[in-house]
């Protein structure tokens, strides 16, 4: 077989395969994620306020013993810092953000805060410049305010994801509601209201490795913590 037909064969079944994987996708919009969803949450540390004997894996060790007795099923993913210092890179690629994605400002959300005990909250930070409560931890990170889509990127196919959302002050949304793109599928657009704890996620039982969020409001800012997936083989 001539080297041109074989490529042209390789590139047709590849088509086919990507529009059976659309035709076979059904995103649709959830509330909440099950208790058995693998749960990140963005931290940097700060490393200023290390005492003799701490090390960047000895901190993070102690706030994921933390975590465990709090808030069971969630785990520290360690940043370099905000304003997109890095990319968003949590569980060794299990979730990653694109490189331009998010940024992180100073303020106050309305998502739950994570309290630390004091000595270990000195030397972490949740993805920001700094804290918002003394002796906690705000999850905090935001959304382009110019409205710029999110990308996220999966290391194996997930059959759901979610997050807490902040979409700002109850009486100055600056988000209205959340698309998902799924396999090629947008879901209808989910609603979210301003100064209260919004849940919201995607589901697929086809399974899916990459995810778009879409924001719709006025500036299109908007905050999440605790974002999460169920792989597929476990769905």
């Amino acid at each position: 077989m001539k080297p041109n037909t074989l490529l042209k064969i390789v590139g047709l079944l590849a088509t086919l395969m990507g529009l059976t994987e659309s035709a076979l996708a059904s995103p649709k919009l959830i509330d909440a994620m099950p208790s058995t969803a693998t749960r990140y949450s963005l931290f940097s540390l700060v490393t200023n306020k290390f005492v003799a004997g701490d090390s960047n894996g000895s901190v993070t060790a102690a706030l994921q013993a933390e975590l465990n007795l709090k808030t069971p099923k969630l785990t520290a993913c360690i940043i370099r810092g905000d304003l997109n210092i890095s990319a968003i890179n949590c569980g060794n690629g299990a979730i990653q953000f694109g490189s331009s994605d998010f940024y992180s400002y100073n303020g106050i959300t309305s998502l739950p805060p994570i309290t630390l005990t004091n000595a270990l909250d000195r030397k972490i930070r949740k993805g920001v410049a700094s804290n918002f409560i003394v002796g906690s931890v705000v999850p905090f990170f935001q959304g382009d305010p110019t409205g710029r889509i999110v990308n996220i990127h999966f290391n194996q196919r997930v059959a759901q994801f979610g997050m807490l959302l902040d979409a700002g002050q109850a009486l100055a949304p600056a988000v209205t509601g959340i698309q998902f793109i799924v396999n090629h599928q947008a879901t209808p657009i989910k609603a979210v209201t301003g100064g209260i704890i919004n849940s919201i996620g995607v589901e697929d039982s086809a399974g899916f490795t990459d995810l778009t969020i879409i924001a719709s409001g006025s500036t299109r800012a908007w905050v999440c913590d605790q974002f999460g997936f169920v792989p597929l083989s476990a769905f």
